[in-house]
């Protein structure tokens, strides 16, 4: 199917080693860019998931994360997702 979908779309498909030998899939996080921090010279979003200085604009993906845990964050992510949109209600 990966290779169904890349070709419809103009893509290259690209096995990873790790699928080809182990049958174990790699798939990386990508984390920071919009980074949680306390102020807004020190990140991009406040703990709610709020862009510092712009009202009604908020982050909930793992953008907000600002440096890697050491283990899949997916479970992180999506705590911080769902905690951020019950306070965005709260508002």
């Amino acid at each position: 199917m990966h290779k169904e979908l890349s070709k419809a779309t103009g893509g290259e498909a690209l096995v990873p080693f790790t699928w080809t030998v182990l049958r174990m899939l790699v798939t990386p996080h990508p984390l920071g860019g919009c980074g949680m921090a306390a102020s807004p010279s020190a990140g991009v979003v406040d703990h709610a998931g709020r862009v510092f200085g712009h009202p009604g604009l908020y982050v909930f993906d793992g953008a907000i994360v600002p440096r890697p845990l050491g283990l899949n964050p997916s479970k992180t992510i999506a705590a911080l997702a769902e905690r951020g949109v019950e306070l965005m209600m709260k508002e």
